[in-house]
């Protein structure tokens, strides 16, 4: 389905001006309705259709987590009287998918103030690094919300773990 999503769009783009990415993104986006009323017919486009729904919302929700985390460490390291309250937390994670596991671990890595230490594949825990936290079961909420967001991108059907 994306080779066809992507061929369409590279055609449209085309036809209607250019081969600019501005008007390929736009292609892309126009062609996405036909693919979302291709799935009341067809189950793959149906699958493709809500995992560009869920792509789309978990890329946007994890660029505002990137940004707000920014903000409190920037906050943090500007505040003089502020101490840090850093802590290793061990996170228990629904999947064991090595792949997931280490895509996880990535984008906490990548989210400023939380570092992915190691991963325990016998227990399923991960242990994760926290600039600042108040509330250990605060961090492991919102561990378990990144978990849970791509989880429902990368099977959108719920599937096996």
């Amino acid at each position: 389905m994306v080779y066809l999503h992507l061929l369409l769009a590279t055609a449209l783009a085309m036809l209607l001006a250019q081969a600019s990415p501005l008007y390929w993104m736009l292609a892309f986006a126009a062609l996405y309705p036909l693919f979302r009323l291709g799935g009341l017919v067809n189950g793959a486009c149906r699958l493709y259709a809500m995992r560009i729904e869920a792509g789309t919302t978990f890329i946007c929700w994890f660029t505002y987590q990137v940004f707000s985390a920014s903000m409190n460490v920037a906050k943090m390291v500007l505040s003089p009287h502020r101490q840090p309250e850093s802590a290793v937390v061990r996170v228990p994670l629904q999947t064991r998918d090595k792949r997931l596991v280490t895509l996880i671990g990535c984008l906490l890595t990548l989210t400023p103030g939380t570092l992915a230490l190691d991963y325990w594949s016998r227990t399923g825990e991960m242990f994760v690094h926290i600039l600042d936290t108040r509330s250990i079961e605060s961090a492991t909420g919102s561990i378990a919300e990144i978990e849970r967001r791509l989880m429902r991108w990368i099977q959108p059907l719920g599937g096996g773990r």
